[in-house]
């Protein structure tokens, strides 16, 4: 079976940044996400809003929390 390419959960997610991306998930890059994520004046946070909606937004935020 195969995986989603967007992660439906936070499991999903964890394992796709950490093990597929090789992201580490410090505290600065988490605290980095986080202010990117809720100013919506950003560019890139402008943009993941209209590819993947703001439900699925929301839902990053919050796992980065």
């Amino acid at each position: 079976m195969t995986q989603p390419v967007v992660p439906e959960n936070f499991n999903a997610w964890l394992h796709c940044i950490t093990v597929e991306c090789g992201i580490e998930l410090t505290p600065e890059f988490v605290d980095e996400r986080i202010n990117a994520l809720q100013d919506n004046k950003n560019y890139h946070t402008r943009n993941f809003i209209l590819l993947y909606g703001q439900e699925h937004h929301q839902k990053v935020l919050s796992w980065f929390k």
